[in-house]
């Protein structure tokens, strides 16, 4: 069992950043929960700092998370700067870091850069000691990302901002570098691709294993083809499915039949796998 630690920056009298009638407590605490719930509908155990607008005292969280052993942490926020707004995402990891979170922070980053956010690249930061600069990376002892998202005072940023699809990229980050079948981590070539077709065609109507990678690629895919609508990985292949299939295909120069025979499922494949190695 995956154990994966889910944080909202700020939150009760902290709103964090503040810009155009937004706070950033409550768009990391959005994010969060979004977050959260994705990651335990594919089966990861997931522990929160907060899920409601309330204090958080990052020594606690920290103590948290370093106390229930979880494999990984994401703490979300939103960045802002004076004068002419930056742009893009970010994330920052512990100088400690021995991989993981760099590998993290990167699967995390190319999803978000898939959605047209500059790709601002993972970072270090440490304060006037040579420690690191923020609390939950210095107090941490599992791979741990800071996420600034997107700049909250950029208002070209916040037009491209949704809740949902930058939650799927931290969900399907962690998913990627800490797959459920691995306690280890470290690994993204098990969740990217499908494993070998399954010699039936898949059509609505269809269930099981096959059905729910075909939409667990779909949603990957998605990331980079914002015409795909997203899926519930729920392993049923209904009219959203259906819709989701036959976009994919058109795109890709296939017959849009809306059935998954060999020449669909190898090129979805093919494109999954593609997006999961940036």
């Amino acid at each position: 069992m995956q154990k994966i630690a889910i944080y909202a920056g700020h939150g009760g009298s902290d709103p964090g950043a503040v810009a155009n009638g937004r706070r950033e407590a409550d768009l990391n605490l959005a994010v969060s929960n979004a977050a959260t719930a994705i990651l335990r509908s594919w089966g990861y155990q997931v522990i929160n700092n907060r899920t409601t607008d309330v204090d958080r005292s990052i020594t606690r969280d920290a103590n948290i998370a370093n106390e229930n052993n979880v494999n990984a942490l994401v703490e979300i926020h939103q960045n802002s700067n004076p004068g002419t707004p930056g742009t893009g995402s970010e994330a920052f990891i512990s100088i400690r870091d021995t991989g993981q979170a760099r590998q993290l922070g990167n699967a995390i980053l190319r999803r978000l850069a898939a959605m047209g956010y500059v790709n601002r690249g993972v970072k270090t930061q440490v304060n006037a000691s040579g420690q690191d600069a923020f609390g939950i990376l210095r107090l941490t002892n599992m791979p741990a990302v800071l996420l600034e998202s997107a700049f909250i005072n950029n208002p070209a940023d916040m037009t491209r901002f949704d809740v949902n699809r930058i939650a799927m990229a931290v969900a399907e980050g962690v998913r990627e570098v800490f797959p459920l079948n691995s306690s280890g981590g470290g690994g993204g070539g098990t969740s990217c691709g499908m494993p070998s077709y399954p010699g039936t065609l898949l059509r609505v109507g269809a269930r099981g294993e096959s059905v729910r990678q075909v939409q667990r690629c779909l949603n990957i895919v998605s990331l980079r083809q914002s015409s795909i609508q997203r899926l519930v990985e729920d392993g049923a292949f209904g009219p959203r499915t259906l819709d989701a299939v036959t976009t994919f295909q058109r795109i890709y120069g296939l017959a849009a039949d809306g059935i998954i025979g060999p020449l669909t499922w190898a090129r979805l494949s093919q494109e999954c796998a593609a997006i999961c190695s940036m």
